[in-house]
C-alpha cells in the first residue's frame, strides 16, 4: 500500500539526482551504494533519503555522494575524473613549473564542467 510521494528540497538538488543514478546504476541498488559510501550512510538511511522520509537533513550524504559518484569526462585527459579533481586544477595555483599541468589547466578555464565559484560546490 503506497502512501502519498513525499518532496522535499533537498530532492531537487544536484547531488540528489547523481545519488539516484548511482541506485539505478548499481547492480545491488541501495545496498551496492551504501557499501561503497560506507560508514554513516546506511542502507536504511539512504532508502529514507530516496523516498522522501528523512527526518533530518541529509549534509553528510550529500557530501559524500558527490565525493564518491560525482565524475566528469575530462575533455584533455580523456578519462573520467572526479568533481573534487577537477575543483582543484582549476582553482588551485598555476603549475608553472609543470608543462602538461599548465596545459591541463588551461583547458579547465574552458572546459563545460568547469565547477562553480561559489565554495560550497553546489550548481544552480
Amino acid at each position: 500500500m503506497n502512501g502519498p510521494k513525499i518532496f522535499r528540497t533537498y530532492m531537487r538538488e544536484r547531488w540528489f539526482g547523481v545519488f539516484k543514478a548511482a541506485v539505478e546504476a548499481d547492480p545491488r541498488g541501495l545496498q551496492g551504494v551504501a557499501e561503497r559510501l560506507g560508514r554513516g550512510c546506511g542502507r536504511t538511511a539512504l532508502s529514507l533519503i530516496l523516498s522522501g522520509a528523512y527526518p533530518a537533513q541529509p549534509g553528510k550524504v550529500a557530501r559524500r555522494v558527490l565525493d564518491v559518484y560525482d565524475a566528469y569526462r575530462c575533455p584533455y585527459l580523456g578519462a573520467d575524473v572526479q568533481a573534487s579533481f577537477c575543483a582543484e586544477t582549476a582553482r588551485g595555483p598555476v603549475p608553472t613549473w609543470d608543462p602538461a599541468a599548465l596545459d591541463l589547466r588551461r583547458c579547465c578555464q574552458t572546459c563545460p564542467h568547469q565547477p562553480p565559484s561559489s565554495p560550497s560546490g553546489e550548481t544552480p
